[in-house]
């Protein structure tokens, strides 16, 4: 975790503490999403994937259709993400501390999803690259890596 979400964590705990009822509750969820969310995107990344003729197309369909769905998913919902300040109850820093965390600082979970898809784009890239260097044309490609509608 970063300096800032840990920031973030603290005001949010505070505000927790302090406002009680529901928006404590939605702190303590949103805390334990969190957590969640850290210990699976801290895990190494070690996997290996391998394809052969046989399925370099297949492959590369689906990482890039899994891209492009992502891609379209990330664009629709991470500008709903941040929240607006026009509660009395919830404070400027508490709203800030939430947007940061989702939205804004490099490790937030948006920034997170985007690595994630630029890593799914590179590996896309690569499965092209291999599928020319099988021998299959351009026309055969292109099919292959064309996002589905």
């Amino acid at each position: 975790m970063t300096q800032e979400n840990a920031g973030a964590d603290a005001v949010l705990g505070a505000a927790a503490g302090l406002a009680g009822g529901a928006v404590a509750g939605a702190v303590a969820t949103f805390k334990a999403a969190s957590s969640l969310m850290d210990r699976i995107s801290s895990g190494p990344s070690t996997q290996q994937f391998r394809v052969d003729k046989d399925t370099v197309l297949k492959a590369g369909t689906v990482i890039h259709d899994q891209w492009k769905e992502l891609e379209r998913a990330y664009k629709k919902h991470v500008p709903l993400l941040r929240i607006p300040t026009s509660d009395d109850q919830v404070t400027a820093d508490v709203v800030e501390a939430w947007n940061d965390r989702l939205v804004y600082h490099t490790d937030s979970y948006a920034e997170r999803i985007k690595r994630y898809m630029e890593t799914l784009e590179n590996l896309s890239d690569q499965l092209k690259a291999s599928a020319q260097q099988y021998g299959f044309n351009e026309e055969e490609i292109s099919a292959a890596f064309r996002p589905k509608e």
